[in-house]
């Protein structure tokens, strides 16, 4: 009886996670909707279709869609498995069970934002590097060898990947 009690909460707790998760991906998708717009280019599609300051739009567009589908999911699921709707309790229980899981997810996001700001500052194989050793060392791998190791070649891969073969000016 009271194992199943402790499956019951713990699964309440994960439903909530996805609630808290399904949030904070819809303010990442609608921040992007006012802050990412290369060079101030213009918002309209014109002749050629999506182009680099139209693609950002459409994404978080995308993101924001697929952000809200998670969303009405994740409450469905938590309010049919709920007896009792104690928000604060739930909230508090949340955070504290995967506070870690939220560490990571929002040092990915804070990684990403410097990417792209330091991006066109500094050498695109340079700057994927350490992108790719912070995201390693974010996510508790800690054989640094192997992690510097694999990390240039991430760049290097990268910088051929989108210079040689795609012919993008980096």
């Amino acid at each position: 009886m009271l194992a199943n009690d402790v499956e019951k909460k713990e699964k309440k707790s994960d439903y909530f996670k996805d609630i808290l998760i399904a949030f904070m991906v819809l303010v990442i998708s609608i921040g992007c909707f006012f802050t990412y717009n290369p060079a101030d280019a213009p918002m309209d599609l014109g002749s050629d279709g999506m182009n680099f300051a139209t693609y950002p739009l459409g994404v978080a567009s995308f993101l924001s869609f697929l952000g809200l589908i998670y969303l009405v999911i994740s409450i469905k699921k938590y309010l049919s498995s709920s007896d009792q709707f104690d928000f604060t309790n739930q909230l508090l229980q949340a955070i504290k069970d995967n506070k870690s899981l939220y560490f990571k997810r929002l040092g990915t996001v804070i990684l990403l934002i410097l990417f792209s700001i330091i991006l066109g500052e500094i050498n695109f194989m340079l700057v994927t590097s350490v992108f790719l050793f912070l995201g390693f060392y974010l996510y508790d791998r800690r054989d640094y060898i192997f992690m510097i190791i694999l990390s240039l070649l991430g760049g290097a891969f990268s910088y051929g990947l989108f210079v040689y073969f795609l012919k993008l000016p980096i």
